[in-house]
């Protein structure tokens, strides 16, 4: 420091930044990441075990699904006896305030068809009764969120608390990214022991083989968790991590508002019928392409509202390439077409943000399989943080602490 104006010394510079290559413990600024990293740790602790074990579970929720109901993902092919739009009048008639607003599965003859119903009170644990596309049977009638996947699905999401707890895990999953990138930064040994603190030393005293496991494990893994933590941060704000990726990527935010094409006009009259559902579904299979069939279809919320149909492109990742469109409700016409290929580079890279949260990226093949079971680990990764950082913490601080306060405890028992 030069004494007389004030001014660092390039020498004073030159030996700041050798401390933080060879002796980072000294540096200040690594001292206020690491209570940073403490405080939000103690503060996220309960969470970061939540979300990760029952990301974890649901990983594999598919299969699970498709292990426990196979008469839902296997429908003996058969004579069409009744019409789609039929079979939605019957399974909403018999559910006295439940209203149809969406059908899926209704592209695959070989699979049930699920409807999906609302109550009066919107909730995301919206009714699913899936029935034979054929014969209209009812198969199976739960809500979103019954059983324990379902519950654990609502936990992982909406933190058994609907919209609000997805805000809440939201801002929470924004903790989780400061205390990955804080933990990377902590993990810096100096030039000297870098190399030694990328493996655990297994002979270690327990005490320093939980410390090498919460620096180690968090080190190797951060990378992958930072990405899946943020994908979940998307979820809960759509907008901002979405115009955030347009601006990172060198997109335009004007072009991703306008990446829906309108095409036509909707009819204004009420006086011609709406058209049926088995209708829309055929005019959504001419206006989609022919690699990706209609695999969701929204009804009209009112009169004069149009059909709304989601198309999957095969082949690839679930959710990553798909088309929407919207279809006028009294002719079938095709008023609006948002192709996600067609998307600027910032939405195409959002839209493989499900594929790769839930680790379904890998197709269905044993790469498939090998991925996933590594998201699987991954989930159980902060819960073992969580463990080893609270265990050091015992250690550093409060152990020292719950010594004096028995020590005093037992003094004052000896005066009585």
């Amino acid at each position: 420091m030069d004494t007389v104006t004030g001014t660092e010394t390039p020498r004073a510079t030159k030996r700041s930044r050798a401390s933080w290559l060879r002796s980072p413990q000294r540096v200040f600024l690594r001292r206020a990441i690491f209570q940073v990293h403490l405080w939000s740790g103690i503060l996220l602790a309960i969470y970061s075990v939540i979300i990760g074990l029952t990301g974890s579970a649901l990983v594999f929720k598919e299969e699970i699904a498709r292990a426990t109901q196979p008469n839902i993902y296997h429908v003996a092919p058969g004579p069409q006896q009744i019409t789609l739009d039929e079979a939605v009048r019957r399974i909403q008639s018999a559910r006295p305030g439940w209203t149809v607003f969406a059908l899926e599965d209704f592209a695959q003859p070989e699979q049930a068809t699920t409807a999906l119903l609302r109550s009066a009170k919107a909730t995301p644990n919206y009714r699913m009764v899936s029935f034979n596309p054929h014969t209209g049977q009812v198969l199976f009638d739960r809500l979103r969120y019954a059983g324990i996947m379902g519950w654990l699905s609502n936990l992982h999401v909406y933190l058994l608390s609907g919209e609000t707890g997805l805000l809440v895990s939201g801002w929470m999953g924004v903790g989780l990214l400061l205390l990955c990138l804080s933990g990377l930064i902590l993990w810096w040994p100096g030039m000297q022991r870098w190399a030694t603190a990328l493996v655990v030393n297994s002979r270690a005293s327990w005490r320093r083989l939980n410390w090498d496991l919460h620096t180690v494990i968090g080190f190797w893994a951060s990378a992958t968790l930072i990405v899946i933590i943020f994908t979940g941060v998307d979820f809960a704000f759509p907008g901002p991590v979405g115009n955030l990726i347009e601006v990172a990527t060198g997109g335009s935010l004007s072009a991703r508002a306008a990446s829906s094409v309108a095409l036509k006009k909707p009819t204004l009259t009420s006086a011609v019928p709406v058209i049926t559902i088995d209708q829309a579904i055929a005019a959504a299979y001419r206006a989609l392409p022919k690699d990706a069939p209609p695999g969701y279809l929204q009804l009209p919320v009112h009169a004069g509202s149009p059909y709304k149909v989601t198309g999957y492109y095969t082949g690839v990742a679930p959710y990553s390439q798909l088309v929407r469109i919207s279809l006028d409700p009294y002719t079938g016409a095709l008023l609006t077409l948002n192709n996600t290929r067609q998307q600027t580079r910032g939405q195409r890279i959002e839209q493989y943000f499900v594929a790769v949260h839930f680790g379904s990226f890998g197709g269905e093949g044993v790469f498939g399989t090998l991925v996933k079971v590594v998201w699987v680990l991954l989930g159980i990764v902060p819960a073992l943080l969580a463990v080893t950082g609270l265990v050091m913490y015992w250690n550093r601080k409060l152990r020292s602490i719950w010594r004096r306060m028995t020590k005093t405890t037992n003094m004052v028992r000896e005066r009585e």
